[in-house]
């Protein structure tokens, strides 16, 4: 996230609270600002307290979405973060072969089973265009987060593509949707923003207790 997002400033510590790095209008916060080039070898119950710090001990103040990016597969971090904070939903990103589907569709089902609801899945390196010819290349694979979703019944959240400019953006810190806002990708991230935010909005219509009214 540092580089992501040209954000290298330390944390500030203010007491017992951290504030939060603010880049491009976004706060943040990433155990990358505290640890650099240096590896993290954490045994769970580490990692484990490194997220309930930065849910809790850091000055989020008020914010549209708190979105936390989790690793891959299922383990004590998804369950240390269910059990720590209401978490109002899930999105779950794939590529589209199948062993990636294989280990996304666990941390579905992982998150099925603690009541979470999965608010969308999200193919990602889904597809290339060649900036020469405009050649399409579907390298690995199309459609297997698309399908899984129908079966699943779950949203599909949308398509980004395997687009280099995506990575030469997120090298030099700044978004791709923010350096090149009429590209095809810039647009696929907004779509797929788009339908999330739909999809939070539904989720917490549903949550809002009835009113009953005795006559």
């Amino acid at each position: 996230i540092p580089i992501m997002m040209r954000s290298q400033d330390e944390p500030e510590v203010r007491g017992q609270v951290i504030e939060p790095v603010v880049a491009h209008g976004t706060k943040l916060m990433s155990m990358g600002y505290l640890s650099g080039e240096m590896p993290l070898i954490w045994r769970g119950p580490m990692a484990h307290k490194a997220l309930q710090q930065s849910l809790l001990g850091v000055n989020w103040g008020e914010l549209d979405y708190l979105v936390v990016d989790l690793p891959p597969g299922t383990g004590d971090v998804h369950l240390t973060l269910v059990q720590t904070v209401p978490v109002t939903g899930a999105v779950i990103v794939s590529t589209p072969q199948d062993i990636g589907l294989r280990i996304s569709m666990k941390t579905l089902r992982m998150f099925q089973q603690t009541k979470v609801p999965v608010m969308g899945i999200i193919e990602n390196m889904s597809y290339y265009v060649c900036p020469h010819c405009g050649g399409r290349d579907e390298i690995f694979g199309h459609g297997g987060a698309k399908l899984a979703s129908e079966s699943l019944g779950v949203p599909f959240l949308g398509e980004i593509p395997l687009d280099p400019a995506i990575r030469k953006h997120a090298d030099s810190g700044t978004p791709v949707i923010l350096a090149e806002p009429e590209s095809e990708s810039a647009r696929a991230f907004g779509d797929i923003a788009g339908r999330l935010a739909q999809q939070i909005s539904i989720q917490a219509f549903k949550s809002i207790p009835l009113t009953i009214v005795e006559e």
